[in-house]
């Protein structure tokens, strides 16, 4: 083994750094005990620092030239020694002439520093076991997650056909909707284990560190698993602290596993209520914790109303999770078989290692609060259920619709020109642009901006009272997904006739189409004002003030909305310019062009996915969504073209031919007059 001596001296210094002699001692022993297991493997082994700095090596690797430069060049080394770091050890497989040379790299703690251990098999016989076996880890955690969107499509699929002729045309659209949802689902799902069975993912499996929004990865959670719950006459309920999206950077697929996995047991066993509560604490803040490191600490909980666990099924979450304590007395032993932790409980095992956190268990008790603070099954009083916390920390993320254009998240007009200035506005919009664009529009003109993606999250919001006090009135779309603008409408009238204590205040809808029937259902649901889109900043400043003073007000909004849309459909220019300009003044250039980019966006993937896949149950709110987000950023070439498409959707045209070549070229005229703003 070539050992080099030198750079490990100034490791030890590194890591001891004036620490007592009684440290630096045992740091030394550490190295020395290192320095012989790497001197005896068979296998190219090396030990460098997170700078990709060769501390040690042994005959193997310098054989192989593994040297500083061939970390970086062969692997992407900071982010191996970060994941290494956060779950202990990760798979790594390193490019070959002939046959990638499986391994893995291990986190070793020397002081104060941080040391990287990476083992690479270089026989072909053991770097195809390794990689088997890691696929079959694979396959089987891949698999297993197969089970929840099937059984949300077989139970969809249920409530569909159960439907009779009298259900309203929402509720068999938003019926359609959540079929077409989870059929996507389980399909990405089956791509992911055909990908495994072919050896399309390598032992490092695909890369798990990305920016993504953790809010509406649990809102997408929950639309999945609602089905199921509904099916057995239960209700998920969430909670966001704080209520409005995180954005954070981190192993998103494992993430997706470990919710998925907290929450299915509680939903198919736990009771008439479950509860998912994600809170996102900066780290600096949190109790405890000292990190001054820019970060989140998330805690994720699933609270049921199902009896409480079993200690027998409590024991086996604690085998899986590697932890001792929680078995079952003796009249309450199981075979081993029974006691062997399932694959569900592994598959959460394996992500909250991944993740680098802790899972705890609790025992519910009648006030909702846990009753005993350890995994033994003794607790003080009646039990109703269980709790089960997950705790990790991930970096932040600047949210992906703002990284490049840096969109300021204050208004840039005059406090004095804010004619909305302390006005409290709860936004329930499905679209993430158009979600994003009223948000903006409305914080611009200095209203306080609460906002959820569907009606389960904005009622949870207003069953806080935090929240709800701040919220004057509520807009909100019409082909919302799970729960439609009119359903949720009436879920909250509902409320607010049963409970006095509930948010009382005006809700207006937002709808790309204003007819006969959508006023009616509005009107009976018990929404005061019916907004068409497009709908300028200045008209929407108007028809708030108005609801908000006057929740009794006729809609005079839609009528001059409506003129102008008829205006706009004789117009040839790409883009309305009074929209734009308001964009602009409201935004800046760059804000303005960057809700543009992200509308262009979203008609090009459903446009993409209609010449690709056809007409789906779920195409019809798809475009309906691009539509209205194209319109509220004045893209008016490709919205009309968009509404066409539309229409012809809605009345069972299946020859898109001239449709398609129209819009893909206003696709490419509005992409052009976008960039030349």
């Amino acid at each position: 083994m070539t050992e080099r001596r030198e750079t490990g001296d100034r490791v030890e210094k590194a890591s001891t750094g004036g620490a007592s002699d009684e440290s630096a001692a045992s740091v030394r022993a550490i190295l020395q005990t290192i320095a012989r297991l790497i001197s005896t493997d068979r296998r190219a082994v090396v030990l460098a620092s997170e700078s990709a700095e060769i501390l040690l090596a042994n005959a193997t690797a310098n054989r192989l030239g593994f040297d500083s430069a061939q970390l970086r060049k062969l692997l992407d080394w900071p982010d191996l020694c970060q994941r290494a770091r956060r779950a202990g050890s990760v798979p790594v497989s390193v490019p070959n002439d002939k046959t990638p040379m499986e391994g893995e790299l291990v986190s070793l703690p020397l002081g104060r520093a941080t040391g990287y251990l990476l083992r690479l098999a270089e026989n072909d016989l053991e770097a195809t076991w390794l990689r088997n076996r890691a696929r079959a880890a694979t396959l089987m955690r891949v698999s297993h997650d197969l089970r929840t969107p099937i059984q949300s499509l077989l139970a969809t699929a249920q409530s569909v056909l159960d439907m009779s002729d009298r259900e309203g045309a929402y509720d068999k659209a938003a019926a359609r909707d959540q079929l077409q949802h989870a059929a996507d689902l389980a399909l990405d799902h089956i791509s992911n284990v055909l990908g495994v069975i072919k050896g399309e993912q390598s032992l490092a499996g695909l890369k798990p560190d990305e920016d993504f929004n953790l809010t509406e990865e649990l809102r997408s959670l929950v639309a999945m698993v609602s089905p199921i719950a509904k099916a057995r006459g239960a209700e998920v309920r969430v909670r966001f602290d704080p209520p409005q999206d995180v954005w954070v950077h981190g192993p998103v697929r494992f993430v997706r596993a470990l919710c998925q996995n907290m929450l299915d047991n509680s939903v198919k066993y736990g009771g008439d209520v479950i509860e998912l509560v994600l809170k996102a604490t900066p780290l600096g803040q949190a109790i405890d914790d000292a990190a001054t490191t820019p970060g989140l600490s998330i805690a994720v909980e699933v609270r049921d109303q199902g009896g409480g666990l079993p200690v027998a099924q409590k024991a086996r979450l604690m085998e899986a999770l590697g932890k001792s304590g929680g078995r079952p007395s003796a009249d309450e032993q199981c075979s081993t078989n029974d006691r062997r932790p399932s694959a569900g409980l592994n598959v959460l095992a394996h992500a909250i290692r991944q993740l680098g956190g802790a899972i705890e268990v609790y025992d519910r008790g009648p006030d909702g609060a846990p009753c005993t603070s350890e995994v033994t099954g003794a607790h003080p009083g009646e039990v109703t259920g269980t709790i089960l916390r997950a705790v990790f920390t991930l970096e932040t993320a600047e949210p992906r619709i703002f990284a490049k254009e840096s969109i300021p998240a204050v208004s840039l007009a005059d406090p004095g020109e804010s004619p909305l200035n302390g006005l409290g506005v709860l936004i329930v919009e499905d679209s993430p642009s158009s979600r994003e664009w009223l948000v903006h529009v409305l914080r611009a003109a200095g209203a306080e901006v609460v906002s959820a993606g569907n009606g389960m999250e904005a009622l949870s919001l207003l069953e806080r009272g935090d929240v709800a006090q701040a919220i004057d009135l509520v807009m909100t779309d019409m082909t919302l997904p799970f729960m439609n603008g009119v359903e949720f409408a009436r879920r909250v009238r509902a409320r607010q006739g049963q409970d006095t204590q509930f948010w009382q205040g005006p809700i207006l809808a937002l709808t790309a189409h204003v007819g006969d029937e959508i006023r009616h259902a509005c009107r009976d649901a018990g929404i005061v004002r019916v907004l068409e889109k497009p709908i300028r900043p200045k008209d929407l400043h108007e028809a708030l003030l108005k609801a908000a003073a006057d929740v009794e007000a006729q809609d005079d909004q839609s009528a001059s909305v409506a003129k102008r849309v008829a205006t706009l459909t004789d117009s040839e220019e790409a883009m309305e310019k009074t929209v734009v300009e308001e964009l602009v003044s409201q935004l800046g250039l760059e804000g303005a062009r960057g809700f543009m980019r992200r509308a262009l966006q979203e008609a090009h993937e459903v446009f993409d996915e209609l010449k690709a896949e056809g007409v789906g149950e779920d195409m019809g709110r798809k475009l309906h969504a691009a539509t209205g987000a194209c319109g509220l950023t004045g893209l008016s070439l490709v919205e009309r073209n968009l509404r066409a498409l539309e229409s012809a959707v809605e009345t069972g045209q299946m020859e898109f031919e001239d449709l398609f070549r129209t819009l893909e070229q206003a696709l490419a005229d509005t992409g052009r007059a976008v960039e030349g703003l």
